[in-house]
């Protein structure tokens, strides 16, 4: 799917690039270590300095070409040592020491990125510094992390080697939980269930609403039942450009006392590579989540996932996008809206270049 220009086929889609995306959870990035990690196609080197500030650079040295997260490096105070020939970076990423000697060129230095912490992730900007707005972050209150009642606890990291759009779809689509997931998750019979579809702004949620509705052992588990029905709305949002919610508000039925409440499974997804995507997922709750196997079965159930997508992934490639068409069907409806809003963010941007270089030639 070609749209403005831009290719929005899953298997091959772009992505926006001023935009926040969770390359990390907080806990992964200690001080005094260093984390490589891939994001939009750039190798990011993330690391604390001695005094905990999270600083991202390119992970390249420009000397040489070493990646600056070799093991042989080391972080000095707030700045990055080479491990090849002992040069060092700043947090601004400008060369700062050579110790052979000599004038430090000028061109001497590395690409740094802007970097926020917000709960227990790691958000990232890989496009214009200047239009790094923490403003755009995805309100962490309304998801149930912060400033909230909610329970909420780190997850899980999936890699998953595929373009990102192949998985961002797969979350907001119902249709395939009763088929893929083998009653994992339903009783048979969300993929023929009605739905309504909202659009907020970048927001875009599929509705389903059931009553008196049977639940698989996983999800009772999950939601702390004394019986296995409950009345129930399943609300599957896709925040373009960069994170899913699986929101499930519940009322238990037929048992006296039952249990009442919210549980949300919200999946991070960032494309690392073109066909490499990056999730980090977790839940967050209305009551206190002890269900010891929670994360397990979490684990189990995106593996399906993930296991399909990288199928889909890897006969897009075999086959190259002018033999691999797209037909759509009436429930792709969200997924479609997606894409449009995913260009139009891509489209905004590359103008946003175009006239910025307009405007310096009128200058010169």
């Amino acid at each position: 799917m070609i749209i403005d220009g831009i290719n929005m086929l899953p298997g091959a889609a772009e992505f926006p690039l001023d935009q926040w995306y969770v390359i990390a959870w907080s806990h992964e990035i200690e001080p005094g270590k260093m984390l490589a990690r891939d994001c939009c196609g750039e190798p990011l080197l993330l690391y604390r300095s001695e005094a905990g500030d999270l600083r991202a650079l390119f992970n390249r040295c420009p000397h040489r070409g070493m990646p600056l997260s070799s093991a042989t490096s080391c972080i000095e105070g707030d700045s990055v040592r080479c491990g090849y020939h002992g040069i060092r970076f700043d947090a601004k990423g400008c060369g700062v020491e050579v110790p052979s000697g000599g004038t430090i060129p000028a061109k001497m230095a590395v690409r740094t990125f802007p970097v926020v912490e917000r709960w227990k992730w790691v958000w990232v900007w890989m496009g214009d510094p200047a239009r790094a707005d923490p403003s755009l972050l995805p309100d962490h209150e309304y998801l149930g992390l912060e400033n909230s009642t909610m329970h909420s606890e780190p997850g899980i990291h999936l890699e998953v080697k595929a373009n990102y759009l192949l998985p961002l779809e797969n979350l907001v689509d119902a249709t395939h939980i009763t088929y893929l997931h083998h009653g994992l998750i339903d009783s048979g019979n969300v993929a023929a269930h009605p739905y309504s579809l909202e659009v907020e702004g970048r927001k875009v949620s599929v509705i389903r609403r059931f009553e008196n509705d049977k639940l698989p052992p996983m999800l009772t588990a999950a939601m702390g039942l004394k019986g296995d029905r409950v009345n129930r709305t399943l609300t599957l949002t896709a925040f373009a450009n960069h994170l899913c919610e699986i929101r499930q508000d519940f009322i238990e039925v037929g048992v006296a006392d039952g249990n009442a409440g919210r549980i949300n499974l919200i999946v991070s997804v960032t494309p690392a590579l073109r066909a490499l995507t990056h999730h980090f997922a977790l839940f967050s709750t209305s009551f206190e989540n002890t269900h010891p196997g929670r994360f397990d079965d979490l684990r189990r159930l995106l593996m399906e996932d993930v296991v399909v997508i990288e199928e889909i992934q890897r006969l897009f490639d075999r086959l190259g996008q002018a033999n691999a068409p797209e037909v759509s069907v009436r429930s792709d409806q969200g997924s479609i809206r997606t894409r449009r809003i995913l260009a139009d963010m891509i489209h905004t941007e590359r103008q946003a270049m175009v006239d910025a270089s307009a405007s310096s030639m009128a200058e010169a």
